[in-house]
């Protein structure tokens, strides 16, 4: 099963430099970014970093359904009948 494609995060995203210095997939992309001077590389990074945000939007999805789960639970409740 393929993956839905991401589009790139924009340059001015790989220019930001609050995470200077945190060891971070994000901020590991943008130090590759600025490390070269080959487009297509820089473009890689631009589409690895979309990627990792949307896996860690994805993450934190996932951990909010399940502590929802476990409040329910805590209510004598399951997901079916809420839904």
């Amino acid at each position: 099963m393929p993956y839905p494609r991401h589009k790139p995060v924009s340059e001015e995203e790989m220019d930001f430099d609050r995470y200077s210095g945190h060891y971070s997939i994000c901020q590991y992309l943008r130090d590759i970014y600025h490390m070269t001077d080959n487009s297509e590389i820089k473009m890689k990074c631009r589409v690895g970093m979309a990627m990792t945000k949307a896996m860690n939007q994805k993450l934190q999805d996932y951990k909010h359904f399940f502590e929802w789960v476990e409040a329910l639970e805590k209510e004598g409740k399951t997901p079916k009948e809420v839904l």
